[in-house]
């Protein structure tokens, strides 16, 4: 497979021989560019998070995010993931792909709110929504530091807990079902963003 970022591919998995449900590429992030990221969250304001369509329904979801949107101290952020997006497509998925139409979003899960978000996919409503076409994760906390807080997907009717090392991402299309179990104990940080394009045929 072709090294990405100075690292392999890590675990592909697979409902069926001729597409992936997910793709987890292992160190994305260095340890201190994860901190960098969750220091965001003691220098700029934090928003409760909706539901696609800004919809509050707090027994779905509970979690609180900000946006990066487009500062200078955020660029390195969106070229890292441009990069990997354009060879995780390529190597895995080879969807047509349009670009980043959303800001990346940082989310924090905290076990004093149950930090949660029940099952899911990130397609579909109006707007950006209908044209989700790649969801990518990036684990920044270290996993020692919360309990709780597993991101599962269930593409293929079988539910599937992803890693949870530091600064790993996990890739799949924005039409799979996925969830965050509740935070028991600690804060779970992650950087969340999509990809976007013309409608699956």
């Amino acid at each position: 497979m072709i090294p990405v970022y100075g690292a392999p591919l890590g675990e592909i998995g697979y409902g069926n021989r001729f597409a992936p449900n997910y793709v987890v590429r292992p160190a994305l992030f260095t340890a201190e560019e994860c901190e960098r990221l969750i220091e965001r969250f003691t220098t700029r304001h934090a928003e409760d998070a909706g539901l696609v369509g800004e919809v509050s329904m707090p027994d779905i979801r509970r979690t609180d995010v900000i946006w990066l949107k487009g500062e200078d101290t955020d660029e390195w952020v969106m070229r890292r993931m441009m990069g990997f997006v354009a060879d995780i497509n390529r190597e895995a998925f080879d969807y047509v792909l349009g670009g980043f139409d959303e800001a990346l979003q940082l989310t924090r899960y905290r076990a004093e709110e149950r930090g949660h978000y029940d099952w899911h996919s990130d397609r579909g409503g109006q707007g950006f929504g209908r044209f989700r076409k790649l969801t990518i994760v990036v684990q920044l906390s270290v996993p020692e530091s919360y309990e709780g807080g597993m991101l599962e997907v269930n593409a293929s009717g079988r539910e599937e807990a992803m890693p949870r090392e530091r600064g790993t991402a996990i890739v799949f299309p924005s039409y799979v079902l996925h969830r965050v179990t509740p935070v028991t104990n600690g804060v779970r940080h992650s950087l969340v963003t999509w990809v976007h394009g013309p409608s699956f045929r």
